[in-house]
């Protein structure tokens, strides 16, 4: 991930095809992984020294002798159901730690300084995802409107894509979640936004060609679950950061929002503590 963004587009393809099958990376060769992501074998070869190994073989060496452990990264496709509930249990927390500690790497700070300055200054921030992106965007729009005003959520309860989106403008925002499996109006949304002169930020899980064009920021953000299910603990950590840092990013004008938050909740007596 540290080289993702750098990467040329025929290693890039590859990247994508081996984050696809990190769960079963060992049963694959270098010809099928080439085969797989439709580029030659030498390319396969410079990517997989570009990125830390003499060879293929050693990271499917690797793949093979890590295949042990909890991670669910190299686990078999499937549910087994003779196993513990503590082993299921093990498995679980050792995805989602993984998925924190990988999406939270030292690399990815400036990347996540960048977003953070952008959702600060920008006019109005959209936020938008679709199907299991869809909460966590609903999140992000929800804390961001705590500390800073015009924040809008695509799509809204009426699904009026139209009327909320023509009021996008060059130096908006738009927070793009994207997780597998996309819908595939994302991509007109994305289009909509690029058109008008919006700033794109992405939340995207790797694994699926990229949204995202030279020039957008690209958080990314491991999504791998230990069962049937993909997890989405790293995503809330991110955007529960993102938008913590937001409000620190606007200071006294954050602060100001928040009290008067604050007094309404008093005056309306809809919370108790």
């Amino acid at each position: 991930m540290a080289v993702y963004e750098s990467l040329p587009p025929g290693e890039r393809k590859l990247a994508d095809a081996v984050l696809a099958r990190l769960s079963n990376l060992a049963s694959y060769s270098a010809t099928e992984l080439a085969a797989e992501a439709c580029v030659s074998k030498a390319t396969a070869v410079r990517f997989f020294r570009r990125i830390g190994y003499e060879s293929f073989e050693q990271a499917r060496l690797q793949a093979r002798s890590e295949a042990h452990l909890a991670s669910p990264l190299y686990a078999l496709a499937g549910v087994n159901p003779k196993e513990r509930t503590s082993d299921a249990l093990s498995r679980h927390l050792a995805a989602d730690l993984r998925n924190l500690s990988e999406s939270f790497r030292p690399s990815g700070s400036s990347v996540l300084e960048l977003a953070i300055r952008q959702i600060a200054k920008a006019p109005r921030v959209h936020v938008v995802g679709m199907r299991n992106g869809h909460f966590v965007a609903t999140y992000a729009a929800y804390l961001l409107a705590q500390v800073r005003d015009d924040v809008v959520s695509l799509p809204n309860a009426a699904m009026t894509l139209a009327e909320d989106m023509v009021s996008l403008r060059r130096g908006d925002v738009l927070l793009v979640v994207d997780f597998r499996r996309r819908s595939a109006l994302l991509q007109t949304i994305v289009d909509t936004a690029r058109h008008a002169g919006a700033q794109l930020v992405f939340l995207a899980s790797p694994g699926m060609p990229p949204l995202s064009r030279a020039g957008d920021v690209v958080i990314h953000c491991l999504t791998e679950g230990a069962s049937i299910f993909h997890s989405y603990v790293a995503a809330v950590s991110i955007v529960n950061y993102l938008c913590a840092a937001v409000a620190t990013e606007l200071g006294k004008k954050g602060r100001k929002r928040l009290e008067a938050i604050e007094d309404l909740h008093e005056a309306l007596g809809d919370i108790r503590h």
